[in-house]
């Protein structure tokens, strides 16, 4: 059986790493109205502060993301169908819970205030933010498991 942590060897983390953190750049970019010009200025703000603050987060979350998707990869590897994207889909409100989760642990260890109140301020959007990228996310798990 295939396991999620195969993308945590030094041979596959940066780029899943990379891949991760310009779909989260993407994912930013693409976000509309007040929400997105709110998320748009949090990240800003935090790219000031450090520019490539996107990938280091990405590359110190990933564990746990791929620790909280291996219950979905497990079961989408005994009866695979072709897209674990569409597979995450299937199950979006078990994965947006457990990438929130992530988050949360996450921000609780963020030590400049200003990042702390943007995050607390969007953390209500997150959801929202999340669930549609669902299926590229799989598909790019998946991407880098073959």
């Amino acid at each position: 059986m295939s396991d999620l942590s195969q993308l945590l060897t030094d041979e596959k983390r940066p780029a899943v790493t990379a891949d991760l953190a310009t779909f989260a750049e993407d994912t930013v970019a693409a976000q509309k109205g007040i929400t997105g010009a709110a998320v748009k200025a949090a990240v800003g703000t935090a790219k000031k502060l450090d520019s490539d603050i996107v990938t280091k987060g990405v590359n110190r979350m990933l564990p746990e993301i791929l620790g909280d998707l291996q219950p979905h990869w497990t079961a989408f590897t005994a009866d695979p169908s072709a897209d674990f994207g569409n597979f995450l889909a299937g199950r979006s409100d078990q994965v947006v819970d457990a990438l929130m989760a992530v988050a949360d642990r996450n921000a609780e260890q963020i030590n400049v205030p200003a990042l702390a109140k943007a995050y607390n301020a969007l953390r209500g959007k997150g959801a929202g933010i999340i669930e549609p990228t669902i299926p590229e996310l799989g598909r790019i798990l998946q991407r880098h498991m073959n």
